[in-house]
Parts: structure tokens; C-alpha cells; sequence
């Protein structure tokens, strides 16, 4: 029998939401307990069910019973038409033919030749590339004018938003003009203005580009590798699938990093026991971005879990076609947690920002590499940095998924520090070998050293689009 939709829904939208995203998640709580109805906008058609506590947030991610699913095409109200029309947040729900929508032995043909690319990543290499961008988009903080006796920047617009879009492209193996124009899209199309659907389309069209570009001239990036192990693993990926899975991987780390590093100078700059642990070294920077995961959950609410079945969720009745809503911001105020003597602590990493079960992040180890490398440059060259206005004078976006301030302005006292390494251009060394060529009579040895040498990438950091 169909269970009506609760009498009882919460807004999940509003001032008091965008402004302490924490006290409401909590008021959520002492009202509805660990699930809450909630309406993500004003009509009430768009809604779910968000799940405030760690127990019932694994029992969905986890999916033991084979109940919830990340296929959107389970989503009742948007297969019967019934979401107001032209919301913004629906084609983040629409399938797409991508591994974050697939289940089961769907989800693993998508996924193989990506995961199994990752994995030819040398960390130590890929942590050299990180520093050089992180250096060279500090250094474009200045312009032309040079350093000042008290200079500023925005950290958001010019650092944090850039750094792991830039790793993440030149790591696909994209030239700096492709990078450049790709960058561009992917501003315009999650901004959510007039032009997204044509820079939608624009990235699609770059991505086929790039997929069908490395098939017949692979090089060492991660895109030649995915084709190396699409044949390899006979995965059968075509070029829309495998182009999915790079525009994945490239613009996931806008989300979660950008917000990640952002959050984490925030914190630094506002908990004054914890930034003077990490100046003298007696907290590293991990330990810290564990903190934010707790406090200011970079990306608040995984949107996305259906009901593929009839079930329960909390106290409620759920409808098959129902959604989820995995409210990660609420979970360090978890009352169990508390109780089962589990503080929040830096050290402790019970969090589920990676996600858990089939669709937990695959490159988890690299997206907190990029982070923790971005802070660490940014902290050793910019000493005394502060905040540029009072926190309470900060704006912040609309949380439905990634919590971050519009603006992150900072003033620092002195001119940067010279880059560690005392270079100002990417080494010539690669974070990956080239893939073996597809020869189909006589196999060919995988070459241990790189071809050539990388590109500098200067002009590309210092003209990268504002947001």
C-alpha cells in the first residue's frame, strides 16, 4: 500500500538554512529525529527524506539489503513529471550514461578503466605537479603590480576554485589551451546561468575530443591509460562512456576540493588553538582537513539515493521511487556518536565524505593528496595570513550540496615565499609512464621513462577564469 508523503516537511532552503546550515540541521533533529522530510523548494515537489545520523547514513550508502540505488531513473517524481519545471537542481539528477548512475556489473565495466588508470598515478611525481601549480597560482596572486606591504587575494576565486581543476586536467593530459576553454565551461555550466546548457554541451564536445584525441596518439596522462585498460579488461567502454568518466573525474574535484581547501583555511584562520598547532608543527595538515570534515563538512548533502522498493527509513514508511538525502553536515553533532565516547576529534576519520559501499569516491587517496599539498604551499608561502573581513561579514551559497563562502578574501604582510624546490615551471619529470600501444601482432615493452618534456602551464594559471 502506498504510504502518503508526511503531513510534516521542512524547508531545506531559506535564510536560516544558508546562513547556519548546523543550528537547523540540528533543530531538524530534536524535531523529526535521525530522518526528516524535507522540501528543497518553496512547491514542496521536490523532496526527501535526509538522513541526519551516522547509523542510518551507512545503512543507505552501504545498501546490504539491495533497496537504494544512485539510478535516477528510480525517481518517482521525476519520471512522472512532477518537479517544477526548469529547476536548477534537476539535471543534476538526470541519467547520464556514467558509472554514478550504474549499479552492479554496470557500475564495474564503467568504473574498471578509470579506477585501474588511478592506480598508475605516481604519487610522489603527482605531488611535485601539485606544488608547481599551487606555487605558480600564488605567484599570479600579484599581477602585474607586484607585491605589496599588505597584499590581498581572494582565496576561493584564485587558489582553491582553480587548483584542482587545473591537476585534474593536466593529469587527463590536456594542452593549455584546451585546459583554458575547458575551464571556461565548466565555470559557466555549474554556475547555473543562461549559458550552462551550451557550456554543458561545450564540455561534452571537449571531452569526446579529448577521449578520441588520446586513442591515436596516447601519451602518459590518465585518459591514454583508460583506453590502455579498456582493451585490456575488455570493458567495451565507447567513446561517450569513456568521455563520461573523464568529465566525472575533472569536475568532481571542483566540488569536494575546491570547498575542502576553502573550509579548512576558514577554520585555520578563525580557531586560533588549531592554527598555531599547525604553524609549530604539532598538528600536520591532515589532522586539520579531518577536523572541517567534522565541523564544516565541505560537501553537505549527498543528493542522489533512491528507493528501488518499499521500506523504512528511520521512523518513516518509504515509498519505492523515493529519494535519500545523506546529510553529511549533520553527522558531527551525531548524539550516538558522542555517546559511544567517539569525539570528534582531528585523528578521528569515521566520516563519510568519501562515501561508503559500491559508490565510494575511487580516488579518494589523490583528492586528498591535491588538498593537503594546496594547503601546505599555501600556509608555507603566505606566513601571517589572515582574513581580510570579520567572519560574520562573510556570504556564503546556498548549501544543498557544497558549503562555501562567495568570497574568501585574505591580506598577508610580506611578499610570498620563494617556492620550496626554487622553480617556477612544472619539473620535467611525468606522474605517469606512457601505456603500451594497442599492436595486435607483436606486443610491445611499456617504456619506463617519459617522452619529452611537460608543458610550462604559466600563462594558463595566471589567466584562469574568475568565477
Amino acid at each position: 500500500m502506498h504510504a502518503p508523503w508526511p503531513e510534516r516537511t521542512a524547508p531545506l532552503y531559506g535564510q536560516d538554512f544558508a546562513s547556519d546550515p548546523f543550528s537547523y540541521y540540528a533543530s531538524l533533529r530534536s524535531t523529526f529525529g535521525p530522518v526528516a522530510p524535507v522540501a528543497l523548494e518553496e512547491t514542496g515537489a521536490l523532496r526527501g527524506y535526509l538522513v541526519l545520523d551516522h547509523a542510518h547514513q551507512l545503512e543507505v550508502l552501504q545498501d546490504r539489503g539491495n533497496i537504494w540505488t544512485r539510478d535516477s531513473r528510480w525517481y518517482r517524481d521525476l519520471v512522472q513529471g512532477t518537479l517544477p519545471p526548469g529547476h536548477p537542481m534537476i539535471p543534476q539528477f538526470a541519467h547520464r550514461r556514467s558509472r554514478l548512475y550504474a549499479e552492479g556489473a554496470q557500475h564495474s565495466r564503467l568504473s574498471a578503466p578509470g579506477n585501474h588508470a588511478l592506480a598508475q598515478l605516481d604519487m610522489l611525481r603527482t605531488r611535485d605537479l601539485i606544488e608547481e601549480l599551487a606555487d605558480q597560482l600564488i605567484t599570479a596572486f600579484f599581477g602585474d603590480r607586484g607585491p605589496q606591504e599588505w597584499n590581498e587575494a581572494d582565496i576561493l576565486g584564485q587558489y582553491a576554485l582553480p587548483l584542482p581543476l587545473l591537476v585534474m586536467m593536466r593529469l587527463m593530459g590536456m594542452d593549455e589551451s584546451s585546459a583554458l576553454a575547458t575551464g571556461h565551461a565548466i565555470h559557466e555550466m555549474l554556475s547555473g546561468g543562461p549559458g550552462a546548457r551550451r557550456a554543458a554541451a561545450e564540455l561534452d564536445a571537449r571531452m569526446r575530443e579529448l577521449v578520441t584525441g588520446k586513442e591515436h596518439s596516447p601519451g602518459p596522462d590518465l585518459v591514454s591509460w583508460m583506453h590502455h585498460f579498456n582493451r585490456e579488461l575488455h570493458s567495451g567502454l565507447d567513446t561517450h562512456e569513456l568521455s563520461e568518466d573523464v568529465w566525472l573525474q575533472i569536475v568532481a574535484g571542483r566540488g569536494a576540493g575546491t570547498t575542502w581547501i576553502c573550509n579548512t583555511v576558514l577554520e585555520l584562520l578563525t580557531n586560533p588553538d588549531l592554527g598555531a598547532d599547525v604553524i609549530a608543527g604539532r598538528c600536520p595538515m591532515e589532522e586539520a582537513m579531518n577536523r572541517v570534515m567534522w565541523v564544516n563538512a565541505p560537501i553537505q548533502n549527498l543528493i542522489g539515493r533512491w528507493a528501488t522498493q518499499d521500506t523504512t527509513l528511520g521512523d518513516y514508511r518509504v515509498n519505492c521511487g523515493d529519494m535519500a538525502i545523506i546529510c553529511l553536515g549533520a553527522t558531527g553533532a551525531d548524539p550516538a556518536l558522542h555517546a559511544a565516547g567517539q569525539d570528534i576529534a582531528r585523528v578521528n576519520r569515521s566520516h563519510l565524505a568519501w562515501g561508503a559501499g559500491t559508490h565510494a569516491c575511487p580516488a579518494h587517496d589523490l583528492g586528498g593528496l591535491i588538498v593537503r599539498t594546496g594547503l601546505e604551499v599555501l600556509w608555507n608561502r603566505l606566513p601571517g595570513m589572515r582574513l581580510a573581513v570579520p567572519v560574520e561579514e562573510l556570504t556564503w551559497d546556498l548549501p544543498y550540496i557544497a558549503r562555501t563562502p562567495t568570497a574568501l578574501p585574505v591580506v598577508f604582510p610580506l611578499p610570498p615565499t620563494p617556492p620550496v624546490n626554487g622553480h617556477s615551471w612544472t619539473p620535467p619529470h611525468s606522474f605517469l609512464s606512457n601505456p603500451p600501444r594497442p599492436i595486435s601482432t607483436r606486443p610491445k615493452e611499456r617504456p619506463s621513462a617519459p617522452q619529452g618534456r611537460l608543458p610550462r602551464w604559466r600563462s594558463l594559471v595566471a589567466w584562469w577564469p574568475r568565477r
